[in-house]
């Protein structure tokens, strides 16, 4: 697939070092279609584990979202910001450790006071700490009366949390269903809830409830169509603490990529599409790709959207009926991101730190939802993050200058439609959007915002599907739906013994779900539980 703009693109030399490696005749015992945070999860564990193991990736460099792409002397991380599950004891920082890298990649926690500072319509400031209690603090201070209620949807988001940490990471049996049902009566309560309905059974004021889904576009959804579930994983995640690499994310994707390549007989094929894959009478036998080569093993994983892979590399009518219901799903939305190099300004002057700000231009986030996702920014909000402010370690930004990253929500078929007619229509659609975000932060927060700019690039939904095979650009796969947050999603096994999913619709998107779907499936197929237990 040929990039609209790469700054990475293997030359004819490495196409020739990898015809040759290819040429050697290596044998696989797991073969990789992608290299996301879940690829490379899955990858590094088996490659510790001894496997030969082999990734493809279609673009020229390795990360899908977690990649940092290089313009001019910056580097900016494509969609991630930040995370969560990096201290002893949880999930990142575990997975690190079972590498042995855990001494390498570490991580800075964010705030101290807040991590997220939510900047309402009314002009005050409320910040997001770490623990429920002072969470419900921060909000009566700023809106009295409102801490009682924020109290309750505090105790419900406990309780489904605890149940979730509880249920299992495989496909459900009867016996499940018949032994375990009694531990799960929250879930069950609220199977079907969105944050909305939790919203209106607590009875929370307009100003509680934007402080509290400001960050709705961490999960790409408004309140009213967002299922509980998802928001209080990342809410709850985040409640314990949030964290930005000490050496930023490109350095956490090149760590990782060269750790699976050290090992030997591991090798990442980049610029390498699977356009094909075989299934024969035993399971998947090979994959094709589109610059003529084949790749066999004795398993493969699939870091690509399943409904896409099904339909385009496997054959949809290769799947029994009841397997095609669990890849028919409708796709998470996304966004708009304004990407910023800074020169001759201290954004600690302006307000940032060592957290991110979400302002709202109106209260009722469903309502703004629907005007932004229709092209319409005239009372929008908006996200900034400041990740040279996040952590001490240079390597992103040259000496003197700063990075600032603005993104937004909008839908993919306003940019595909005017991609499709051509560009220019296009760049001037995407280009009005980001001009009406920076005119917002030149306004609210940093005056005369754009004598600072030396470098400025906007990524939009075509760009993720452009760089990432995301389709319709969706950000978290499946739509975090309450129909598509059920017990019978899609998990990691297909209808072929030795092919398997490993993505965010297949476990969970964003930084900890994806490196947590990684994980889960390696315990799986090597029965190595080095992090919790069997369920």
């Amino acid at each position: 697939m040929a990039k609209k703009s790469s700054t990475s693109a293997l030359t004819e030399e490495d196409h020739k070092k990898q015809d040759a490696l290819y040429k050697e005749g290596h044998e696989y015992d797991y073969v990789i279609i992608g290299t996301g945070n879940a690829a490379l999860t899955v990858g590094a564990l088996l490659a510790n584990a001894g496997k030969k193991v082999c990734m493809l990736e279609m673009h020229d460099i390795a990360g899908g979202y977690l990649q940092s792409f290089k313009m001019g002397e910056f580097y900016f991380c494509a969609q991630v910001h930040y995370i969560w599950g990096c201290e002893p004891g949880e999930k990142v920082y575990e997975i690190l450790k079972k590498l042995g890298l855990e001494k390498e990649i570490t991580f800075e926690k964010m705030g101290p006071e807040f991590y997220d500072l939510m900047a309402m319509p009314d002009g005050k400031k409320v910040g997001i700490p770490f623990g429920w209690d002072k969470l419900v603090e921060n909000i009566e201070k700023a809106y009295p009366g409102e801490g009682p209620k924020v109290k309750k949807f505090t105790d419900i988001l406990e309780k489904i949390n605890q149940e979730m940490g509880q249920f299992p990471d495989r496909e459900l049996s009867v016996w499940d269903y018949i032994t375990k049902w009694w531990k799960f009566l929250t879930l069950l309560k609220y199977r079907k809830k969105t944050l909305q309905d939790v919203f209106d059974e607590c009875k929370l004021s307009k100003e509680s409830q934007a402080v509290l889904c400001a960050n709705a576009g961490d999960l790409m959804l408004p309140p009213n169509k967002l299922s509980i579930f998802p928001y209080v994983g990342l809410f709850g995640g985040y409640n314990k603490g949030s964290f930005y690499p000490t050496k930023h994310f490109k350095y956490y994707v090149d760590r990782m990529t060269k750790f699976i390549t050290d090992h030997e007989g591991c090798h990442i094929y980049y610029e390498t599409e699977v356009t094909k894959v075989n299934v024969g009478k035993n399971g998947v036998e090979s994959v094709e790709t589109k610059n003529g080569k084949t790749f066999k093993a004795k398993n493969f994983i699939c870091n690509m959207d399943p409904q896409a892979a099904a339909k385009k590399l496997i054959g949809w009518d290769k799947f029994p009926k009841k397997y095609q219901e669990k890849l028919t799903y409708d796709y998470s939305p996304s966004g708009v991101v304004v990407y910023l190099g800074l020169k001759d300004i201290d954004l600690k002057e302006h307000g940032f730190g060592s957290f991110n700000i979400w302002h709202l231009e109106q209260w009722d986030m469903n309502k703004m939802w629907d005007e932004m996702g229709e092209g319409n920014f005239e009372n929008p909000w908006v996200f900034m993050s400041t990740p040279t402010l996040h952590t001490e370690e240079g390597g992103t930004a040259p000496d003197g200058t700063q990075i600032l990253e603005i993104a937004s929500y909008i839908e993919y078929e306003p940019f595909k439609k005017l991609q499709d007619e051509g560009y220019n229509e296009y760049n001037k659609f995407k280009w009005k959007i980001a001009n009406r975000m920076m005119d917002i932060v030149e306004e609210k927060y940093i005056p005369n915002l754009r004598d600072h700019i030396t470098l400025r690039v906007v990524g939009t939904p075509v760009t993720n599907e452009d760089f990432c095979l995301a389709t319709k650009g969706n950000a978290y796969g499946a739509n975090l739906t309450p129909e598509n947050v059920t017990a019978d999603r899609l998990k990691a096994n297909s209808p072929w013994d030795n092919f398997y999913w490993c993505n965010a619709t297949s476990g969970w998107g964003g930084f900890y779900g994806t490196a947590s779907t990684g994980m889960n499936l390696y315990q799986q197929i090597t029965g190595d539980y080095f992090y919790g237990k069997k369920k």
